[in-house]
């Protein structure tokens, strides 16, 4: 098989397990807007926005650490890859354990610390949350590693399903925001089994050879300006949330939740892409290939440029009608969060395109200077604007400090790879025209949105303009849009 087929058969899984992801997920999220109160939606992302930064910490890279190694040993001693496996598994039951039972003792005093005193009970069962959620993550990188895209989205997409029809069932029992986190604590312990059986059956068959001596020594030293990295990257996506809980309320963390969730849904396409595309560019430099790695990483970013930056602008025009159709007019107040972290959407899809792939590159520690940076400017941000102008101060900290490190990221590779400005800058003249000519067609039919038909005829009008110009500026072939949308 070609590098084209096998990156578009990884792409297709992936991007097909994360449409139903996403849209299992928009939908829970809609759901429970609708079923919970909004103070008690608020403080059920609150206690998630903790477990998710526990998790991160619990983990401490090395499930991408083992994919770098998974990856490179691939190319050469295949007998080291099952020692990688096991080292890998072991720290990681050391750590998530540790982190796991430090939650569980220290729920009440974070409680306390936040003031809400309602996080308690959510602290002691979100305890499994954080490991499961932490093996999960981690089971996916290694089989990224391993390039099992689709093995992995076939995993998310059982997780994905299982989750919806856990916590909606036990929020109409009458269970509220607690019965809605057990269905993200089994969803999530059902999808570490998975992963454990996929990745067993996957390395048990690899004849193994005496280890290297220093593997374990350098999987761990590698782990560690990852986990700098991951944890600044969920510093910077879930620090504002814990903030806006400590300096606001709970109604004011579920306006920017709902804001937020809805460029979560977006981002999946880059993701998928950034999924299946990042291990080709250390593959293609180890077989001297710096013309095909540097080809692969522009068409990735451009690709995403005229698709991200129209969308962000048509989501930026019809945000607040958006939102209270989807959510209720009680959610209204989300509408300036929405408008700034289009922002953060676009260059959170440039990031999934260029920070994976400079980790399997040997760029990790570079990377992790960069995020660790962005997360303390981030943090102090948070700290000045969320007292001083609420939400939208939590929104222009985390779209403007992400800006910049992505705008690092971009630098780092660049430096790797000899990247072809001359096209990149003239694909980015045609995004920037297509965009402009969407945002004429679309603004004057937006204020005359009243209910849902005509917010999907809006956004089908823009739709259709932007597929249009697209094509007719070259960013796309008519071939290429045949492929994708077969008549």
């Amino acid at each position: 098989m070609s590098l084209a087929a096998k990156i578009r058969s990884g792409l297709t899984a992936d991007v097909a397990s994360r449409l139903v992801t996403n849209l299992s997920g928009g939908l829970l999220v809609v759901v429970l807007a609708r079923l919970l109160q909004p103070d008690e939606y608020g403080l059920l992302y609150l206690a998630i926005s903790i477990f998710s930064i526990a998790a991160v910490v619990g983990r401490l890279g090395l499930g991408k650490s083992a994919a770098r190694y998974i990856t490179e040993y691939e190319e050469g001693d295949t007998g080291q890859i099952p020692h990688v496996v096991e080292t890998t598994t072991v720290a990681l039951a050391a750590t998530l354990g540790v982190v796991t039972l430090t939650l569980v003792v220290a729920r009440e005093p974070i409680a306390a610390l936040l003031g809400e005193p309602g996080l308690e009970p959510l602290l002691l069962v979100g305890a499994l949350y954080v490991a499961g959620h932490g093996l999960v993550n981690s089971g996916r990188n290694l089989c990224q590693g391993f390039k099992e895209i689709e093995l992995a989205a076939a995993v998310a997409l059982v997780e994905a399903l299982v989750r919806p029809v856990v916590a909606v069932a036990l929020v109409l029992a009458g269970f509220g925001a607690v019965g809605a986190l057990v269905g993200y604590v089994v969803a999530s312990v059902l999808g570490a089994a998975l992963f454990a059986v996929v990745l067993y059956r996957r390395y048990a068959s690899i004849a193994r050879s005496e280890i290297e001596d220093g593997l374990r020594r350098r999987v761990a030293e590698y782990a560690v300006p990852i986990t700098l990295t991951e944890n600044g990257s969920t510093i910077i996506k879930r620090v504002d949330i814990v903030l806006i809980g400590a300096f606001l309320t709970p109604l004011a963390v579920s306006y920017y939740v709902v804001a937020k969730q809805l460029t979560t849904f977006l981002k999946s396409p880059a993701n998928s892409l950034g999924f299946a595309i990042s291990p080709r560019y250390s593959e293609q430099l180890q077989r001297g290939n710096l013309e095909t790695a540097s080809r692969l990483y522009v068409e990735a970013l451009t690709g995403v440029l005229a698709f991200y930056v129209p969308a962000a602008v048509g989501l930026a025009i019809v945000a607040e009608p958006t939102l209270t159709l989807l959510f209720g007019a009680e959610y209204a107040g989300g509408a300036i969060v929405l408008q700034i972290l289009t922002i953060y959407l676009v260059v959170q899809a440039v990031s999934y395109v260029t920070s994976g792939g400079l980790d399997y590159l040997g760029l990790a520690k570079h990377r992790a200077y960069a995020k660790g940076a962005t997360a303390v400017a981030n943090l102090l941000l948070n700290l000045a604007l969320i007292p001083t102008i609420g939400i939208a101060g939590a929104a222009l900290s985390t779209a403007g400090t992400y800006a910049a490190y992505v705008a690092v990221n971009v630098y780092l590779i660049d430096r790797e790879l000899a990247l072809d400005w001359r096209r990149i800058s003239r694909r980015c003249g045609k995004v920037a025209a297509v965009t402009v000519v969407m945002a004429l067609a679309v603004v004057p039919f937006a204020a005359a949105i009243e209910g849902v038909l005509s917010l999907v005829a809006v956004v089908a009008l823009g739709t259709t303009v932007w597929l249009g110009a697209t094509v007719s500026v070259g960013l796309v072939e008519k071939g290429q849009l045949r492929s994708a949308i077969p008549l």
